[in-house]
């Protein structure tokens, strides 16, 4: 296999089936169903409690989203694959560095109630380079601009609170009147998906948290973003440790923002 389609653990990218790449062109958005394992799951979601409950039991390089077991999310091989088709430059892709980068990440545990309804993005056709939230395409190629990878690490039913999604709406060359984007609106499209899933999404397209419905159980979403090389939306900078503990090549996430010059090669 070309090592630019293996990550910093030697795993092979999981590369997205042409039905996959039709449905998110389409789409703006799709969940991939049980990508982690039981294992998994588990320290993951446990790892999430402490960093929300107890931060400071943990090492201050780990006292985020990508920390501990969390840092492996950020090249899995689903990412790979997605990013090396939808957002990578790929003249900036080696076997030592990816040409995409990480932009950004937070958690989110939400209990019933909890309400993060909010509507932004859309029309991303038509945006400006500089606003990032764009999405570009020729026929059968297209590029996510600034994208976000949402690992449910419990169930998510469908209309109980997953993000929630006006399908279509990054290609959209009208904006969607105000009753359209009201919370009952029947465009609004959403999810359902098993712990340790993997949800893509354009942020150029119309979308928003919702009210968590289930009294049973929380929540648990680790929300990473990422662009191309020689882009940068998100001030976000992770630990300069944690970086340094990584592997080269997940390294390669976090170099300097350019395009001239930025291909990793082994020394």
């Amino acid at each position: 296999m070309d090592p630019v389609h293996i990550n910093s653990e030697g795993l092979p990218a999981i590369e997205f089936t042409e039905r996959q790449k039709y449905l998110f062109d389409i789409h703006g958005w799709i969940a991939v169903p049980g990508v982690l394992s039981n294992d998994e799951i588990k320290e993951m979601r446990d790892f999430c409690y402490e960093l929300k409950n107890n931060p400071n039991g943990l090492e201050p390089k780990d006292r985020s989203s990508i920390g501990g077991p969390l840092q492996r999310l950020t090249d899995h091989p689903v990412v790979v694959g997605f990013m090396n088709e939808f957002v990578a430059h790929m003249p900036l892709a080696s076997a030592d560095g990816y040409g995409f980068r990480f932009e950004g990440s937070f958690l989110t545990i939400r209990s019933k109630g909890h309400d993060n309804f909010r509507p932004h993005g859309g029309n991303g056709l038509m945006r400006f380079p500089g606003n990032h939230h764009t999405y570009s395409c020729v026929p059968g190629k297209a590029n996510s601009g600034l994208t976000r990878v949402v690992w449910e690490l419990n169930p998510v039913n469908k209309r109980e609170g997953g993000t929630l999604f006006l399908t279509g709406s990054h290609k959209a060359v009208f904006s969607a009147p105000k009753e359209m984007q009201d919370r009952d609106s029947d465009l609004w499209d959403s999810y359902e998906c098993p712990a340790g899933s993997a949800l893509f999404f354009t942020e150029a397209i119309t979308h928003t948290g919702a009210r968590w419905e289930n009294a049973e159980r929380d929540r648990v979403a680790v929300f990473n973003c990422y662009n191309t090389v020689g882009s940068k939306w998100h001030s976000w900078e992770p630990h300069p440790e944690l970086v340094a503990s990584m592997p080269k090549k997940r390294q390669s996430l976090f170099r300097p923002v350019h395009c001239q010059g930025n291909r990793i090669e082994a020394a």
